[in-house]
């Protein structure tokens, strides 16, 4: 799953409408009307479009013979409420079977967002990498024909054999890239217990399922079943999250880039729309009553501190918002002081020429000289009158 930008919808080509279906043991397909079923209606319109406005596409097969590995390929246009200054964003997500060395081919994957040349025959027209997207984050799911073997070298012995293919497939980085701490029990609070089968570690950078069962390839097993809702139920899952991920960031650097002038007010207003539309849209941690996809969601969201990436934004537009608005009070309490101060000279000079003088243009200019030295004489009397004038004056200038 990488970030790319669509210039165009739908995409040009084969392309079918709706995520890509997976063919269940009884026949029938896990397509978009099935997994809405699953889902709570407030999180599947970002999931899969709407009738008025699609947002999700697949490809079944992939010609290029280059890419033998590549089973089919999605494509998601994330909904306006995340994209808050880029209509075009959207998300690619490639399913691909492993081969003999899982653990390089997982690696190669995950840098294929640097890779512009493999990426050119992958993406179709219309679509290119997203700016700064520099790697992919990777769903792998790996079961055996027996119990799973030992992976790591004996300084890790002390890790179950489960979680060190679960620790490897995650991160998907090799002990001489990076090496953890054996001691290090944090490094498994993604951890999610399906059964005695199979259980799941979620990362920073990626996700692994690992059947803990002995695997017999038949189509009709349990491996096979959890392999189909990898592939469709638990993947939705991820996408939601990195929708979540893309959303939170782009508002936190939306606010980070503010300035508390009141001529922002109006992009305050925009982006504290935009932040109502993501809650409304995405951000939710319970999206179904039935399975693990609740805890699924909240460890990705846990991996990558979105409560309080979104709640420190939240915060941020707020205290800019309040300080804009008190900062408009001020002016308008200011520029109402010296409008009463100047106005005050004014309308005692005008009355007192209409009441003595004799109407003609002469009283009315010695009427006005008259109350501009009292004006003048006002503000060099009065303190608080000059302090106002100034205040007045600089705030106009740092605006």
């Amino acid at each position: 799953m990488f970030d790319v930008t669509m210039f165009s919808d739908p995409p040009p080509g084969q392309w079918t409408e709706g995520p890509l279906p997976a063919v269940l043991s009884d026949g029938t397909y896990a397509d978009r009307e099935r997994r809405l079923t699953y889902f709570e209606p407030r999180v599947g319109a970002s999931l899969f479009g709407t009738a008025n406005r699609p947002a999700r596409w697949h490809l079944s097969h992939l010609a290029d013979a280059d890419e033998p590995g590549v089973e089919g390929m999605e494509l998601l246009r994330v909904p306006p409420a995340v994209a808050i200054d880029d209509r075009a964003a959207a998300l690619a997500v490639l399913h691909v079977r492993l081969g003999d060395d899982p653990m390089a081919e997982l690696a190669e994957y995950a840098r294929l967002p640097d890779n512009p040349a493999r990426l050119d025959r992958l993406l179709p027209d219309g679509v290119r990498i997203a700016p700064g997207a520099s790697r992919a984050w990777t769903l792998t799911h790996v079961t055996f024909p027996q119990q799973p073997p030992p992976v790591l070298p004996a300084a890790y012995a002390g890790w179950p054999v489960a979680d060190q293919w679960l620790w490897l497939l995650a991160s998907r980085s090799s002990l001489q890239r990076f090496a953890p701490d054996p001691d290090d029990t944090s490094l498994f609070a993604g951890r999610v217990r399906f059964s005695a089968d199979w259980q799941a570690l979620v990362l920073r950078d990626g996700a692994a399922f690992l059947g803990t069962s002995p695997d017999t390839g038949d189509e009709h097993t349990f491996h096979a079943t959890a392999a189909r809702h990898v592939h469709s139920l638990y993947l939705d899952v991820f996408l939601l999250g990195r929708m979540q991920h893309l959303g939170a960031n782009s508002l936190a650097n939306a606010v980070s880039a503010l300035s508390a002038r009141e001529s922002d007010a109006s992009r305050l207003l925009a982006l504290e729309r935009q932040r109502i539309e993501l809650r409304r849209a995405l951000w939710t941690s319970h999206i179904t009553s039935r399975g693990k996809a609740n805890e699924l969601l909240e460890r990705f969201q846990e991996q990558h501190h979105l409560d309080r990436l979104l709640s420190d934004a939240s915060s941020g537009l707020a205290e800019t918002a309040g300080y804009v608005e008190a900062a408009r009070s001020r002016r308008i309490s200011v520029a109402l002081s010296l409008l009463s101060a100047v106005g005050l000279p004014f309308g005692v000079c005008y009355a007192a020429g209409a009441l003595w003088g004799s109407p003609g243009a002469g009283t009315l200019l010695m009427s006005t000289a008259m109350a501009v030295v009292l004006t003048a004489l006002l503000f060099m009397l009065l303190p608080p009158l000059r302090s106002l004038m100034f205040d007045a004056v600089r705030e106009r200038a740092e605006d």
